[in-house]
C-alpha cells in the first residue's frame, strides 16, 4: 500500500482474521484480507460486519445511534492517526483505550460527547471548497471548538444530519444549501474561496501525485489523473472542476447543472455572500480571516499550517501541460473569476478592521495571483484521505 497508515491496520489486522470474519474498509487498494470484505463509500452498511475499519474522517457515515451502539458494545482493537478497527467479538487481552494508543481513540470519544462539549448557543457553519486552504482553516477552528462535525459528502449529511443543539462547528465540503433551512441570524456561516485557475492548478498536481492511492478518488478526479488536461476539460467532469467554486455557492443542490446559466449563478452566488452572517475570504487573506472570525466570534485561534502542499517542483513537472491549457480554463470560468473579484472586494474593510491590508501581486507563475507571503499552494485534503476531495 502507498499509505503507512492503511498498511498498519492491514498488518495488525491479519493475525486477529479468522475464515468466519467480514472486514468491512474504506474504499482504497487493501491487499487482499484472508477472509471475505467489504468496503464502503459514502454510506456505512454494517450488516454482517465482524470487523469495522473506521475512517475518523467518515465518522459520519453512520448514523449517530448506531454508531454509539458500536462503540459500547464492541471491542476497539486497533487505532492510529486515521483508523479505529472495533471487533464484534473479543480479539486481544485489553481494550486499544488502556494502552499507549487510547491518544488516537479521543476523537471517536469527542464526537460522541459533541452535545457535552458545545460552548456556543449559535452554531457555526465552515464552507470547505476543494484546494482552498480549508485543511489549515478547519483545524484551527476544530481546536478552539471540540464540539464539531465533518460531512464529507452530501449523501451522509441527508441521511445523518445534525441535530440542532448538537454541534458549535459543522463542516461542509459540497454546496450550502442543503444547510441554509436549519440556519439561524444568530448562526454564523464562514469559507474561503481562491482564483479559479490557481484552484484548478493545485487540484490538477494533488491527482498526479505518485503517493496518491486512485481507488480513493472519484470518477472525476480519476479522469484528471488519467487524460491529458485539454481532454479532460472537454469533459462534463472537467467542466465542472473549471467552475466548481460558481457551482457550490450559485447553485442550490437539487438543481441540475442545466438549469443555470453561469451568470445566473454569479449572481445567485453573490447574493449569498452578501448574507448578513457570512464571511467569505479569498484564501491569500486566510490569516487575515482566522484573526477576524476569533475577534468577531471570541475564541482564540490557532495556527495555521501548510497541510499536503504542492511543492515548486511538482509544479515545473506540469507547467508545460497547464499552460496549454490555460487559456481554455480561463474560457471557461470567467463568471466564477467575477464571484473571485467580489469577495476580494468585499472582505478588505473586513481584513482591514484586523490588520493592514497586506498587497497582492500579480507576479505568480502562469499570470495567476500570488501574495508577498505566500505563494506556496495549499492543498486542502481533510484527513478523510479521499483523493484531496
Amino acid at each position: 500500500m502507498k499509505d503507512r497508515f492503511w498498511q498498519a491496520v492491514h498488518d495488525a489486522l491479519r493475525p486477529l482474521l479468522n475464515d468466519a470474519d467480514v472486514v468491512l474498509a474504506p474504499r482504497g487498494d487493501w491487499p487482499r484480507f484472508p477472509c471475505a470484505s467489504g468496503l464502503y463509500d459514502s454510506v456505512i452498511e454494517i450488516a454482517d460486519c465482524t470487523l469495522l475499519i473506521l475512517h475518523k474522517g467518515l465518522l459520519t457515515n453512520l448514523p449517530n445511534a448506531e454508531l454509539r451502539k458500536i462503540a459500547n458494545e464492541w471491542q476497539w482493537v486497533f487505532a492510529n492517526e486515521v483508523f479505529i478497527v472495533l471487533s464484534r467479538h473479543d480479539r486481544i487481552r485489553k481494550d486499544v483505550r488502556s494502552g499507549p494508543d487510547a491518544i488516537h481513540c479521543r476523537p471517536l470519544d469527542r464526537f460522541l460527547s459533541s452535545a457535552s462539549l458545545r460552548k456556543r448557543r449559535s452554531k457555526i457553519i465552515y464552507l470547505h471548497v476543494p484546494k482552498t486552504g480549508g485543511t489549515s482553516m478547519w483545524a484551527s477552528l476544530t481546536r478552539a471548538f471540540p464540539s464539531h462535525v465533518y460531512y464529507a459528502n452530501m449523501e451522509s449529511y441527508l441521511r445523518n444530519p445534525p441535530t440542532p443543539e448538537e454541534y458549535d462547528l459543522i463542516g461542509l465540503h459540497f454546496s450550502p444549501t442543503v444547510l441554509l433551512p436549519c440556519v439561524c441570524a444568530e448562526d454564523w456561516v464562514i469559507g474561503m474561496v481562491r482564483h479559479p485557475a490557481q484552484r484548478f492548478l493545485s487540484g490538477f498536481i494533488h491527482f498526479r501525485r505518485d503517493s496518491e492511492d486512485p481507488e480513493t478518488f472519484t470518477v472525476s478526479a480519476r479522469a484528471m489523473r488519467d487524460m491529458e488536461l485539454t481532454q479532460y476539460l472537454a469533459t462534463d467532469f472537467g467542466r465542472v472542476e473549471a467552475r466548481l467554486q460558481l457551482i457550490t455557492f450559485g447553485r442550490d443542490y437539487r438543481q441540475s447543472l442545466a438549469v443555470l446559466s453561469d451568470q445566473e449563478m454569479l449572481q445567485s452566488a453573490v447574493a449569498f455572500a452578501r448574507r448578513e452572517n457570512v464571511v467569505l475570504a479569498p484564501s491569500e487573506r486566510s490569516h487575515e480571516c482566522r484573526d477576524f472570525l476569533a475577534k468577531r466570534l471570541s475564541f482564540r485561534p490557532g495556527a495555521l499550517g501548510y497541510s499536503n502542499a504542492n511543492t515548486p517542483a511538482m509544479y515545473e513537472a506540469h507547467s508545460s501541460e497547464f499552460s496549454k491549457a490555460l487559456g481554455l480554463i480561463n474560457s471557461m470560468n470567467a463568471c466564477e473569476r467575477e464571484f473571485y473579484d467580489f469577495v476580494c472586494q468585499s472582505f478588505t474593510p473586513l481584513g482591514a478592521a484586523v490588520h493592514p491590508r497586506r498587497r497582492i501581486s500579480h507576479a505568480g507563475p502562469w499570470g495567476l495571483p500570488k501574495t508577498d507571503y505566500l505563494w506556496a499552494v495549499r492543498s486542502t485534503a481533510l484527513p478523510t484521505v479521499r483523493g484531496g476531495e
